[in-house]
């Protein structure tokens, strides 16, 4: 806060973060950048020697880094413009060495030890003057080596400044003046620097009664939770193209969709007075996006500056949540230029606005975590059905097979089935949902032997979320039913958990395309979820997947409560009662009859 002096002063500490991977490669370019992905130790000037290692494994143990990996050798001498005496070796090297940062914010390495064996990891007799060469100019040249944490260090500042609060605040000016190396750890992963800045705790200031807030301001308020929003989706985006790992993605998907479930809690509870909710999110999500950042900074990569992009970023944030932990009453202000700033480190590259999102399908999102839009092809043609209930009851004109999507789609539009219109409106409902699993269900992913599960499990979660409805009347007209939390249509797809994934408007006023669209999200959930439950009893695959669909991926495992008393636990009752009615064909007799 502006002109506030400060009380005390608290340390805040966060480590600048450097991946073996990215340790490596700097090493690799300053001994020899033409290595390729070796790591070449010594080489003759007259060309008659060289000595390198290959598949070189960087590790960490008891405040030493380790290099290691199988290496061939040779030393020679020119005479008459050829090499002579040759002497070759094969075997395997070991290098340890202590990291240290100074002043300068420059990584080095001391105490340098080189440890030559045979193929078989034993002491091997090499020859003492290759041996000689190798390790005098390998220990001369790797303590000359320098990963210079200056620039990443300085970005790290910037950023800072962009979460300062107003223009006036200069606390957070006096601590990033204070920033210090303090100390060094070698983790299984990394090595990191921790730098530590000396914070002002500035005394809390007695709340005055806050004023309500007038429309503008909670638009403005809703604007700001948009911004962090849009900023998790750049990363979630840029970090799964960076990593094609299953598991990191799906580390991903399930980040984005806890948050986002985070956000729309808070959008419902409403503004707190003195609460940043960007903010308070940003530190609860933090751990987990730093992990998934971490796994994909340590990938085999030999771009040095994405390495470098990569430190930044995870300083910036760990900084952030340090300085939240010691000094809350700071001011730290997670504006969107804050967010903006903080996701081009990422991607300077980029094109257009980080933080910006829209309520249109996003390509790049649906192809990263697998997603098929409704409107796509299905993923492998329906069967034929054995009836067709509906045409008998309610003529239409013929159309052709192929084109029975969108018929029903055509035929439901806007449609609200009034009392003598059940029954035609219960078949075309029941072939829709038919039509949406075939269409969405992947063979490639999902075991056959849940496919009858997975047709049932979209009927009934249609009938749980909606009673088989995507339209509702209101007010003399025909609109789409919505909750109060922005689930809209007939597989209540919540706007804000799944934005980039579908249309809004589509998932609004489609009823084919919210049918495929909650088919999709099920099927998604039953691969990554689901099927992880079927061990003890199959339809508990189906359970698993209608708690994840309805609360989240964390929450997958809920329906086991499904005895207690709480109200998730009555939700979970109802969905299982509805299933299995759906599965024994039971369900005619009350479908639809009531939400």
């Amino acid at each position: 806060m502006a002109g506030v002096p400060p009380a005390s002063a608290n340390q805040a500490r966060f480590p600048l973060t450097v991946s073996y991977d990215a340790l490596l490669t700097a090493m690799r370019r300053h001994l020899q950048p033409s290595a390729g992905s070796g790591l070449e130790l010594w080489r003759d000037p007259d060309g008659c020697g060289s000595f390198r290692l290959k598949d070189v494994v960087v590790t960490g143990t008891d405040r030493v880094v380790n290099i290691a990996g199988p290496a061939s050798g040779e030393a020679g001498l020119r005479f008459l413009g050829l090499c002579w005496a040759n002497v070759a070796w094969t075997g395997y090297v070991e290098i340890s060495a202590r990291p240290d940062v100074g002043a300068d914010w420059q990584l080095r390495l001391r105490d340098l030890d080189v440890r030559v064996y045979d193929k078989n990891r034993r002491t091997t007799g090499m020859a003492p003057r290759l041996f000689t060469l190798v390790k005098r100019w390998s220990e001369t040249e790797l303590s000359r080596f320098t990963f210079d944490l200056g620039p990443p260090l300085h970005d790290v500042s910037a950023l800072l400044t962009e979460f300062a609060g107003s223009p006036g605040t200069t606390s957070l000016a006096s601590a990033l003046a204070s920033l210090r190396p303090d100390g060094v750890v070698v983790a299984p992963d990394a090595v990191r620097l921790f730098v530590t800045m000396e914070v002002p705790v500035v005394s809390a200031q007695p709340r005055r009664p806050e004023s309500v807030l007038t429309p503008a301001e909670i638009k403005r308020w809703e604007a700001t939770l948009d911004d962090w929003d849009g900023f998790l989706s750049f990363i979630v985006k840029d970090l799964a193209g960076e990593n094609e790992d299953p598991g990191v993605r799906d580390d991903l998907l399930g980040l984005l969709l806890d948050a986002r479930r985070e956000l729309i809690g808070i959008l419902a509870r409403g503004p707190e007075p003195g609460t940043d909710a960007v903010r308070r999110i940003f530190v609860t999500k933090w751990d987990r996006l730093r992990t998934i950042v971490q796994r994909t900074a340590a990938q085999p990569n030999d771009d040095l500056a994405k390495a470098v992009r990569y430190v930044t970023f995870l300083a910036a944030g760990d900084a952030l949540t340090a300085i939240d932990a010691v000094a809350p009453t700071l001011g730290l202000d997670f504006s969107a230029d804050g967010l903006r700033r903080l996701a081009r480190t990422l991607d300077p590259a980029f094109v257009g606005d980080p933080v910006e999102q829209s309520d249109q399908a996003d390509p790049r999102l649906q192809e990263l975590f697998r997603f098929r839009d409704p409107d796509a092809p299905p993923r492998r043609p329906p069967p034929q059905p054995r009836s067709r209930l509906w045409d008998l009851l309610a003529p239409r004109p013929a159309y052709a097979e192929s084109d029975e999507w969108r018929a029903l789609s055509t035929r439901l539009d806007r449609w609200v089935a009034s009392d003598d219109e059940l029954p035609v409106y219960r078949a075309a409902m029941d072939r829709l949902l038919t039509l949406a699993a075939q269409r969405a269900i992947d063979p490639d992913r999902l075991e056959g032997r849940f496919a009858g599960l997975y047709e049932n499990l979209v009927k009934a979660t249609a009938w749980q979320e909606s009673c088989w409805r995507q339209f509702v009347r209101n007010d003399g007209g025909v609109t789409y039913l919505e909750s109060p939390t922005g689930d809209v249509g007939l597989m209540q797809v919540n706007v804000r958990v799944w934005r980039g994934f579908f249309s809004l408007r589509r998932l609004q006023w489609n009823a084919a395309y919210n049918a495929g669209a909650g088919a999709e999200i099920l099927q998604q959930l039953l691969v990554r979820y689901g099927v992880r439950e079927a061990g003890t009893a199959l339809e508990n695959a189906a359970r698993a997947t209608y708690s994840a669909y309805q609360g989240g991926p964390g929450g997958y495992r809920r329906y086991r409560a499904a005895t207690s008393t709480s109200r998730t636990a009555a939700i979970d009752r109802a969905f299982w009662a509805k299933y299995r009615a759906v599965a024994t064909g039971t369900a005619d007799d009350v479908l639809c009859r009531g939400s």
